[in-house]
């Protein structure tokens, strides 16, 4: 009996081994998935890292202070200032998550003693990157200001709790004290991770944390305003935005290919010989084609984004002409790749095979799975070699910070051009294998 199990299971073996679509989508899809997810969540070799939060900053002092500031942010470890006018309005189109803006008076205010008057723009959507901004902002803060700044700092904490100085005798002397010890252990401590650097990892982030550093720009006495979201600033819609776009692209793409693929149906079965001698060109049954698959990813993307709208309260109507503008883009560049895949491939499982492996690894890197903002930098750079993420960005605009078709025409116009690449790929490879060989 074992004998005879183990024939079978050799002949099964062989089959598998035959079906080589089959064989590298089961063994070479998982490895490329961990290479992205790997890549995108850390690096390889843990010699890589998440990439920095960009942080704007616009300097309205000008004074030797100010420039201090400015300077300190940009040797943070998690932050990369750009120095940049207008910075509300940008965070207000997603071209950051935060701003600062230093006033006019900042330097006289620290040479006097008194509390800072820094300005926080803020994109609620990226409730990540706040964190890491906030967690940045306080040493910098405390070193530029120094301990004046930071017993200040303590008791604004303290009467945000509801604890009266009054009650706390002799307060600022036992400040004083304690702001030495701290400045002797962060001086150590620098040392220490000098000399050993591997010791000296972050330690995981603990839940209880994160209430407390959406509270700290304002500890800080920082003027916080979030200027993203347009009139409903729930980070959580922007989520859901998020993830109604991400499986929308990633679904309409398998959509899309599979319908090509009836080109290879129709070649089997010996259909499209019939078709190719009707009195007409032959490139009238690819346009045919293009038609059906893109009609049906239209209606694909409708009860998408009409069910978005119901159950998640995503913002489809407010502007629905740039939601129609940016869904026929992209439902034109995938029925462009899906009709390219089908004449480029051999046969129907060979295209599910390629096209599985294909759009898996575009939605990883494209941003369907996750926003790409959590990736390093070089990651986000070569997630835009897919129609995901132009796709995804010209969603958001629209969803999340409320961008008319104005402010989305760069990515209307990137899937437009891939879509006729595609198009004119697919033509030239139904002309070289089809038309003249069906």
């Amino acid at each position: 009996m074992l004998h005879l199990a183990w024939t079978f299971a050799l002949k099964d073996l062989r089959l598998y081994a035959r079906d080589r679509s089959a064989l590298a989508l089961s063994l070479l899809l998982p490895l490329f998935l961990a290479a992205i997810f790997g890549a995108a969540m850390g690096g390889f070799g843990g010699k890589d890292t998440i990439g920095k939060v960009r942080l704007l900053v616009e300097d309205l002092d000008q004074t030797p202070r100010s420039r201090e500031l400015v300077k300190l942010l940009g040797e943070s470890a998690n932050l990369s200032v750009d120095e940049k006018q207008d910075a509300r309005k940008a965070i207000a189109n997603g071209k950051a998550p935060a701003a600062i803006v230093v006033p006019a008076g900042y330097g006289a205010d620290l040479e006097a003693g008194r509390g800072l008057r820094l300005k926080l723009y803020r994109d609620p959507g990226q409730a990540v990157e706040q964190q890491i901004v906030a967690g940045s902002l306080m040493p910098v803060l405390f070193e530029a200001g120094g301990a004046k700044l930071s017993r200040e700092v303590v008791k604004r904490g303290l009467a945000e709790l509801g604890l009266a100085l009054d009650a706390i005798p002799g307060f600022d002397g036992t400040f004083d004290q304690t702001w030495k010890l701290m400045e002797e252990l962060a001086r150590q401590e620098k040392e220490k991770e000098a000399a050993y650097p591997a010791l000296t990892a972050p330690a995981e982030t603990k839940s209880e944390s994160v209430d407390f550093l959406a509270r700290l720009p304002r500890f800080l006495g920082l003027d916080v305003e979030d200027v993203a979201g347009g009139e409903n600033q729930d980070d959580k819609l922007a989520g859901q935005a998020h993830a109604v776009s991400g499986i929308g692209v990633m679904m309409l793409l398998f959509g899309l290919v599979a319908a090509g693929g009836t080109i290879l149906e129709e070649r089997t079965q010996g259909t499209l010989t019939r078709l190719l001698l009707v009195p007409a060109p032959g490139s009238a049954v690819l346009l045919g084609k293009f038609l059906f698959t893109f009609v049906s990813g239209m209606l694909q993307l409708v009860l998408l984004f009409v069910f978005g709208s119901f159950v998640f309260d995503v913002p489809v109507w407010r502007d629905p002409l740039a939601v129609l503008v940016v869904s026929t883009a992209l439902c034109a560049a995938a029925t462009g790749l899906g009709l390219f895949l089908a004449v480029t491939c051999g046969s129907r499982k060979q295209l599910e095979g390629l096209s599985t492996l294909i759009i898996l690894v575009m939605s990883a890197m494209g941003g369907s799975w996750f926003p790409l903002v959590i990736t390093p930098e070089w990651y986000r750079k070569l997630g835009h070699f897919t129609l995901n993420a132009w796709a995804m960005d010209a969603y958001q605009g629209i969803f999340w910070y409320g961008k008319g078709l104005e402010g989305i025409w760069v990515e209307v116009l990137v899937l437009a051009a891939i879509a006729a690449t595609m198009a004119a790929l697919a033509v030239r490879g139904w002309n070289k294998r089809f038309a003249t060989n069906a």
